[in-house]
C-alpha cells in the first residue's frame, strides 16, 4: 500500500514573520527597549543629562546615547586637553570653586597615562549595558520569551 503525503512549510522569513522575529521586528523592538529600560540604573548619573538624552535607533538595534561625553563615560577614560593633560580647569569666583571649563574648539583626547574617571555610584558607572546583561539577562530572556508567545502585540 502506497502512501503519499504533501506538506507545504512557510519559508524561514514567513515563519520569522509570523512570530515577529524578522530584522526590526516587533520582538527586536522590545527587546531594545528592554535593554534599555533595565540598564537605566546603570547608568552614570550627575545631573541627569546622560541618561534622559537618549534614544533608539531606527532599525531599533541600537540604543543611543546622545551626549558627547557619552562614549568616555561609557568605557570609563578620562579624555583631557592635549596641550596640558587635564580634564578640566577649575573656575572660581572669589577664591570658591564654581565649576570647570574646558578650552572651546580643542578636541579632547584619551589621558595618554591610562587615568579612568571615577564615576560609581552604587551600581551606576561604565559598561552599563554590559554590567546590566551579566546580571539581569535572564530575566530579559524570560520577558522576550513571553512576549513572544502571548504574539508579540
Amino acid at each position: 500500500m502506497d502512501f503519499n503525503a504533501n506538506f507545504h512549510l512557510d519559508s524561514i522569513a514567513e515563519m520569522l514573520k509570523k512570530l515577529n522575529l524578522e530584522e526590526s521586528g516587533k520582538v527586536q523592538a522590545f527587546f531594545t527597549n528592554e535593554v534599555w529600560r533595565l540598564s537605566d540604573d546603570y547608568v552614570p548619573y550627575n545631573e541627569g543629562f546622560l541618561k534622559t538624552n537618549v534614544s533608539i535607533s531606527l532599525d531599533k538595534k541600537s540604543i543611543i546615547y546622545n551626549s558627547p561625553y557619552a562614549r568616555y563615560q561609557y568605557y570609563g577614560n578620562l579624555m583631557v586637553d592635549p596641550d596640558y593633560l587635564n580634564g578640566a580647569f577649575p573656575l572660581t569666583n572669589h577664591g570658591i570653586q564654581a565649576g570647570f571649563y574646558s578650552r572651546p574648539g580643542v578636541p579632547k583626547i584619551l589621558d595618554p597615562n591610562g587615568r579612568k574617571i571615577d564615576n560609581w555610584n552604587g551600581i551606576r558607572g561604565p559598561y552599563w549595558a554590559s554590567r546590566m546583561w551579566a546580571d539581569r539577562h535572564s530575566e530579559i530572556e524570560l520577558a522576550v520569551q513571553r512576549f513572544i508567545e502571548r504574539g508579540a502585540r
